[in-house]
C-alpha cells in the first residue's frame, strides 16, 4: 500500500538520477523508458536539459521522476529524456531515441499523457491541455482530472493548451492516438519544496490512471468479442 510520503521519498530518489551532471545526463539524446500492459503512455520530454531553437533550455524538474513513478505505481508505460536533447525543427525529420521510442509505443495503441512543468507564478496547480479539437475521451479525461483534484486549482485549456506543433500531445494526435498534456506547477511535482502535495498528486493520479486503464481495456476487449 503506497502512501503519499512513500511516494515523495521515491520521487526524490528517482530525481537524483535524472539530475546527475546538472540534468545533462551521460549521453546526448539518451532516454529511459519502460513498457507495460496498461492503456496509457506517460511522457516527460523535458526531464533533462535540451536545445530548442538554438537556445539552451533547462529541465522541468521532477517531470521525469514523476512519469517513471506513475508508470511503476499504476502499471503504465512511460518515456523520459535522460540526457541533453538535441535541437530539432520538424517531427518528420526526427530520428532520435525519444522519437523512435515514442513511435514504437504509440503504434501499440496507447493513450498519451504528456507531462511538463509550468511556473508557480501563474497561480495554477495543473493545466490540462487538449488542443483546439478535443475528442470526447479527452474531454472525459479532463473532467476526471478536475474531479480528482477538486481541492486544487485546475485549468483546462486557457493559455497552456498544448497547441504548439512541437508538443508531444500534438504529434500523438497527428498519429491518431488520444492525447492530453498536463502542465504541473512545482506544488504538484517538487518533492523537496512541496512534499505533501507532490506525493498526493502521484497517489491520486496513479489511481485515476489505473482505474481508467482497466475500464478502457475492458471496453476494447468487449468490442473485439
Amino acid at each position: 500500500m503506497f502512501t503519499g510520503m512513500d511516494l515523495t521519498r521515491d520521487l526524490r530518489m528517482l530525481e537524483a538520477s535524472f539530475s546527475r551532471n546538472f540534468y545533462n545526463g551521460d549521453a546526448l539524446d539518451a532516454v529511459r523508458h519502460s513498457k507495460a500492459d496498461g492503456y496509457f503512455l506517460l511522457t516527460a520530454p523535458h526531464a533533462t536539459n535540451r536545445w530548442m531553437d538554438g537556445r539552451r533550455k533547462f529541465a522541468d524538474q521532477y517531470t521525469g521522476a514523476m512519469v517513471q513513478l506513475l508508470g511503476a505505481t499504476a502499471d503504465q508505460s512511460w518515456l523520459a529524456t535522460d540526457g541533453v536533447s538535441s535541437d530539432w525543427t520538424y517531427w518528420d525529420e526526427r530520428n532520435d531515441p525519444f522519437k523512435l521510442a515514442l513511435d514504437d509505443m504509440l503504434d501499440e495503441g496507447r493513450y498519451l499523457v504528456n507531462i511538463v512543468g509550468v511556473s508557480a507564478r501563474y497561480g495554477v496547480d495543473i493545466y490540462v491541455g487538449l488542443g483546439n479539437d478535443p475528442r470526447e475521451e479527452e474531454l472525459e479525461m479532463a473532467e476526471l482530472i478536475e474531479d480528482t483534484f477538486g481541492d486544487f486549482n485546475v485549468v483546462t485549456g486557457g493559455q497552456f493548451n498544448a497547441v504548439s506543433p512541437k508538443s508531444v500531445r500534438t504529434y500523438a494526435r497527428s498519429t491518431g492516438s488520444g492525447a492530453i498534456q498536463l502542465e504541473l506547477a512545482p506544488s504538484m511535482r517538487d518533492a523537496l519544496e512541496h512534499p505533501d502535495t507532490a506525493g498526493e498528486f502521484v497517489l491520486r493520479f496513479a489511481e485515476l490512471l489505473s482505474t481508467r486503464s482497466s475500464r478502457s481495456m475492458a471496453k476494447a476487449e468487449a468490442v473485439l468479442v
